[in-house]
Parts: C-alpha cells; sequence; structure tokens
C-alpha cells in the first residue's frame, strides 16, 4: 500500500483528481450561484409587478377613501400563494393599512427601523426598491412601491407632496429558497456522477496512455539492469512514449551487442590466460598430456577428451590419455593399432590415428555433426600427437569456441615443441626412458618433498641377467634392441606417475612414489615376469629369452637419505645377482656385507 501510495500513478492520478474535482467543484458552484441569482432576480421582477399590480387596485378604493374595499383587495390577494404580508404607510411611517391588524397604527422610524435603513440611507434619497428580509419564520421578499400623488388624491392630500404613502408588500421566499435547494441538490448529484465517470475515464486514459507505458518502460529498465538486452518493451499508445520505447529498444540492443562483445573480448582473453597458465605448469610431457586435456575439456565444455602420443621407436604404438565426464580423472594407457579398436571411452578411433601418420590432418579439424574437434600436432612434419574433444553429438562447436581452436592448437604445439626438447635433453635416445641425470634430480625433489609433509618413496634397480653374453654372441646392434624392447616392458608395468630410468649399460631404475610396499613389490614382480616370459625376436638369428634381477629398497625405510636409499637399492640388487639372479629383493642391513659372484659389480661400485 505505501508503495503504491509513493507511485508515480498514484501521485499523477491524485494531481489531475484534484484539479478535475476543484474545476467540477467551481464549475457547479458557479452555475448554482448564477440560477440561485436568476430566481432570485426573478422573485424580484415577479414582486414589483404585483407591486404595481396592487398599487393600480388599491388606488381606486382609496379615491373613495372606502377602507373596507382596500381591504378585501389585500385580502383577496393574500390569498395567492407567496404574499405573507400587505401593509399601508403614511407619510410618517405609520401603518394605516395591514392585513395584520396587531400592525395597524404601527409607527417605522425610517432612521431606526432596520428595515427602513435598507432604503433609507443617511444622506440619500430613498427609491422603489425590492430587499431580502428576514425574520423568525425565515426569509422574505418584500417589496417597497411609493404610492404617488396624482390629481384624483387632491381631494385629501396636499398637491405639493410628490407622494401620498408606500405600499409594503412581504412576499415569501419559501418556494424560491426550495426551488434553489432542489437545483442545488440536483447539481451535487449530476455534478458526482459526472466525477465518478470522468474519474473512472480520466484513470482508463492515463492508465491506457501514460502510467501503463511508462510501467512497461520501468520493467524494460529493471531487465536490461539485470542484463537482459533482449527484452523487447510493447508499448501502442503511439506519441511520444512509443517513440521513447523504440528508441529504448535500439539502445537496449545496441548495449546488449556491445556488452556481449566486451564479454566476448574479456572471454577470449581468460581463455587465453587459462592456455597458457596450463600449459606452462610443466615441460615434461607425462604432466603437460594431463594439463592438455583437463584445459580442454574444460575449455569446450566437452564430454570426453583424448590425447594420443605415438611411442618412439615403436610403430603403430600410442599412449593415450583420456579424460571423460562420468569420470573425470586421467586415464592412461598404451594402445596397438593392430590390437583391434580404441576403448569406446575415448573419443578417437584407429582412422583418426592413422591420418595422423599418415600426414593428412594437417589443420584443426571441426566436424559439427559429430560434435567433435580433433587437433592434430607436428614437429618439422613429425607427428607429435593427436588431440581429440568430445561433445554430445547433438551439440555444436559455438563461434567463439571455433574461434580459439587455431589458438589453442598454436599454444599446444609451441608447448609440445618446447617438452619435446626437454625430453631430448633429459631421455635416452635408446630406450626412450629417462637419464641418470634426470632420476637424480627427481631423486632430490622427492625427498624435498618428503621434508615438506609429503611422501616417501621406492628405489628399484633393474639389471639383465647375463646381458654381456647377447653382445658377445649376437654383437651390440642385437642387444641395443633388447634393451629397447625391456624399456617397453618396464613402462608397460609401471603406474602412471612413477619415473622409468636407464641408469646405464644394461641397469635400470624406476622411482615409485608411495610408502606401500606391497605395490612397489607387485610392480617389481610384473616387470621381472614380463621379462622372463619375453621372446625376443630379431631378424636373423635364432629367438632367445632373457632374465632380470630387482633391488629394491625404500625411502626413508632403508635410509634417512636418498643417497642412502640408492645404495641399498644397489646392495639389495647385488643380493639378487649373488641368490641366483631372476628375482626381486629387498635390501635388508646384515646382508651388506656379501661377495659379488663371479667379479660382478657390487654396491660398492655405484656412485651418485
Amino acid at each position: 500500500m505505501f508503495a503504491f501510495v509513493n507511485s508515480l500513478k498514484f501521485r499523477i492520478l491524485g494531481g489531475v483528481f484534484l484539479v478535475f474535482s476543484l474545476a467540477m467543484a467551481m464549475v457547479l458552484y458557479g452555475v448554482w450561484i448564477y440560477q440561485r441569482e436568476k430566481l432570485v432576480e426573478q422573485a424580484v421582477s415577479n414582486a414589483r409587478q404585483t407591486g404595481m399590480v396592487i398599487d393600480a387596485g388599491l388606488r381606486s378604493s382609496m379615491v373613495l377613501n372606502d377602507r373596507a374595499a382596500s381591504m378585501e383587495t389585500i385580502n383577496k390577494m393574500l390569498q395567492l400563494d407567496n404574499f405573507k404580508r400587505i401593509n399601508i404607510l403614511n407619510l410618517e411611517g405609520r401603518i394605516i393599512m395591514s392585513n395584520d391588524p396587531a400592525q395597524v397604527g404601527r409607527l417605522l422610524e425610517r432612521e431606526k427601523y432596520p428595515g427602513c435603513m435598507i432604503c433609507h440611507k443617511p444622506g440619500e434619497e430613498a427609491a422603489e426598491t425590492t430587499v431580502v428580509m428576514e425574520d423568525d419564520q425565515g426569509q422574505f421578499l418584500r417589496s417597497v412601491t411609493p404610492i404617488r400623488n396624482e390629481p384624483a388624491c387632491y381631494g385629501c392630500h396636499l398637491v405639493e407632496n410628490e407622494n401620498v404613502g408606500v405600499l409594503l408588500i412581504d412576499f415569501s421566499l419559501a418556494r424560491v429558497n426550495a426551488l434553489i435547494a432542489d437545483f442545488a441538490w440536483r447539481i451535487i448529484l449530476i455534478g458526482s456522477i459526472v466525477f465518478f465517470l470522468g474519474a473512472i475515464l480520466l484513470h482508463y486514459l492515463i492508465t491506457r496512455f501514460f502510467t501503463k507505458p511508462l510501467d512497461a518502460l520501468l520493467l524494460g529498465f529493471s531487465r536490461v539492469g539485470r542484463g537482459d538486452f533482449s527484452y523487447w518493451v510493447e508499448v501502442d499508445c503511439g506519441g511520444e512514449l512509443a517513440e521513447m520505447a523504440d528508441s529504448f529498444n535500439i539502445m537496449s540492443r545496441a548495449i546488449g551487442r556491445y556488452v556481449n562483445e566486451v564479454r566476448d573480448g574479456r572471454d577470449e582473453i581468460e581463455r587465453h590466460c587459462d592456455i597458457v597458465e596450463a600449459l606452462s605448469q610443466s615441460i615434461e610431457k607425462k604432466e603437460l598430456r594431463e594439463a592438455v586435456v583437463s584445459l580442454l575439456y574444460r575449455l569446450f565444455d566437452a564430454k570426453t577428451v583424448s590425447f594420443a602420443m605415438p611411442m618412439e621407436n615403436r610403430n603403430g604404438f600410442f599412449e593415450v590419455v583420456n579424460i571423460g565426464s562420468g569420470d573425470q580423472r586421467h586415464y592412461h594407457f598404451f594402445y596397438d593399432v593392430s590390437s583391434g579398436p580404441l576403448p569406446p571411452a575415448t573419443a578417437l578411433s584407429i582412422e583418426d590415428l592413422e591420418a595422423l601418420t599418415d600426414g593428412r590432418y594437417k589443420e584443426p579439424e571441426v566436424r559439427d555433426g559429430e560434435g567433435k574437434l580433433l587437433i592434430p600436432l607436428y614437429q618439422k612434419n613429425m607427428p607429435l600427437g593427436l588431440v581429440s574433444v568430445q561433445k554430445d553429438e547433438q551439440e555444436s562447436f559455438s563461434a567463439s569456441e571455433k574461434k580459439i581452436i587455431p589458438v589453442v592448437a598454436h599454444h599446444i604445439s609451441i608447448a609440445f615443441t618446447n617438452a619435446q626438447l626437454y625430453a631430448m635433453a633429459v631421455t635416452d635416445s635408446l630406450t626412450s626412458l629417462y637419464t641418470k641425470r634426470y632420476f637424480l634430480q627427481k631423486l632430490d625433489e622427492l625427498e624435498s618433498a618428503f621434508q615438506e609433509g609429503g611422501e616417501g618413496f621406492w628405489v628399484l634397480f633393474f639389471d639383465l641377467d647375463h646381458f654381456k653374453e647377447v653382445n658377445d654372441r649376437y654383437g651390440h646392434q642385437v642387444g641395443d634392441q633388447v634393451l629397447t624392447r625391456v624399456a617397453e616392458l618396464i613402462l608397460l608395468n609401471i603406474r602412471h606417475g612413477d619415473v622409468a630410468c636407464r641408469y646405464g649399460g644394461e641397469e635400470f631404475v624406476v622411482l615409485l612414489q608411495g610408502d606401500d610396499l606391497r605395490a612397489a613389490q607387485g610392480v617389481a614382480e610384473r616387470i621381472r615376469i614380463s621379462v622372463e616370459k619375453y621372446i625376443f625376436t630379431v631378424d636373423g638369428i635364432p629367438s632367445f629369452s632373457r632374465t632380470i634381477s630387482v633391488g629394491l629398497a625404500g625411502f626413508p625405510v632403508h635410509g634417512e637419505t636418498a643417497e642412502r636409499v640408492v645404495s641399498a637399492a644397489d646392495g639389495a640388487l647385488y643380493r639378487a645377482k649373488a641368490r641366483g639372479r631372476n628375482r626381486v629383493e629387498i635390501w635388508e642391513p646384515s646382508g651388506a656385507g656379501a661377495v659379488p659372484e663371479n667379479g660382478e659389480s657390487g654396491s660398492s661400485g655405484r656412485k651418485l
């Protein structure tokens, strides 16, 4: 209620109703006053005419000095409705004849009697007039008619007198007042009806042509103020308000376009920042692949994102990382194109990988009908990888998303080019495993992380059994192929996040994050068994097999520093060799003084 009272509509209607009410009241009051005066004037005119008629009727009886005839005339006149009293005064002001016997003989002094002072004002001559007077019975109209002195009257009155008396006739104003009151009530009734109908019409007109359009404009301002620039104000009143609504709609559309441009520019800048920030988190290919799929998953609101990178020295083998809306964790696996279709949860197909290998994908490709985006990565015409972004089939990539695709592809290509250069510096060219230098660097990082509250780690040393025989019998080229196959077997059996390195010669080392001894033993056993079961097939020579020995030590379980843990793992590897090879040994301090067999290097032969 308070809000309505303070509203513009209420104030406009209130102000217009007030002005309208005052105007109506003034008009009705003016009409009432005018009609009242006209009725009084008519009554005065009738009184004067009646006075002249009575004067003429009395004059004949008065000339004959017939008082009885005069009284009879007076009484007949009084039978009419409007007459109240008839008095005849002589020149001294004394009533000589009256229909009221009590009035006869009464002296009306012109300068004292209120009724006479109306006509006889001091210093002025009296004139024939008609006045409205009031007594205890109400208002009445008094007609004052001088009785002129004529020759017929000279017998009784002096010739020099202009008048011989005064005829006072009192007319009742009851009928006139009743007419005036009836007229006033009619005016009030008609005025009220006109005011009510006018108020309704005025309310409709103001609402229809003013407040309703203003309310529509106000709602439009409110909606636009909340960011709904598509809201359209409908005003059908015509005139300036309709022009204002059209201008408002044009303005809101222009503002909406400008805001969208600013928002798109801001979003584009934010996307650029997200891209740069995400791709600058790491220079290692393994972590960078996860960063890319997470970035594209978020950037394109995707259902699934898959990233496949070809494995070096293995045609048709790919390392794949995948993320999906059902489970937003990163899943890593190795894939051989000869093994059949890819898992259905991935956004890639065999045809996609073959097209990458053949060089058929040169630029990012958007397939709107499938809701799919493919981004090939190359370095000097060599395929680095293929990224696939999959939306729901009924969805398509928006114009702003398509606009950002070349930018994303460019930044990803640069990031992986740098990662490739870094990988060349920290990986072994033969096996594609990390180098000893990288192993030592990662070891320091894990030790520092533990000091800051992180987990411990395990060191696994591997050494191929009787590898010297391979080189001596088949040559070093075959030996290199054996080392490459063993490195692949190690990669296939470790977890994502574990670090596999070539320590030197036929020796390998793996860093396992976490404190779980059983998990570390499980990884070591899987690698040992996979090497034991693998048949090495090299062109031109008979197939053969080899075994591997493993030494295992944990930080801080087996050493308070990383250097001591590495020495402990090396000692465990020596024990595995001493106890028959093709086995996994966990470091035990009691075996630190064992002597290596057959002249093979023990723990004393490894230095950090």
